[in-house]
């Protein structure tokens, strides 16, 4: 259980935007986030990683060299509360790892 940035509740499952508030994310690096949270577990590709980080800024088409800088920056951030995120493989894009159960550091 790990409280809530809003209510201070406890809650089993941190969403997507309580993981944003509490890290302080920006937002470059809040859609990326966002992007590979919707894969649920699953393989996020780099493509679709790319485009929600157009979405989050004025300027378009992001390089990849881009996208690597970012995520670098972003999994620092997430490691020290345990979530990872990790490649899928080669050309499989990134998936969404998080700790045991209960074992989520924020």
């Amino acid at each position: 259980m790990i409280p809530c940035p809003c209510c201070s509740q406890a809650v089993s499952e941190p969403t997507v935007d309580m993981v944003v508030d509490i890290l302080r994310i920006p937002a470059l690096q809040a859609r990326m986030l966002g992007a590979v949270w919707k894969g649920k577990g699953h393989p996020v590709s780099t493509e679709a990683i790319i485009a929600a980080m157009d979405r989050a800024t004025d300027v378009k088409a992001h390089t990849y060299d881009d996208f690597k800088f970012s995520l670098c920056h972003l999994r620092k951030r997430l490691k020290r509360v345990g979530i990872a995120i990790p490649n899928a493989g080669y050309a499989q894009g990134y998936y969404l790892k998080f700790p045991s159960k209960g074992q989520l550091h924020v």
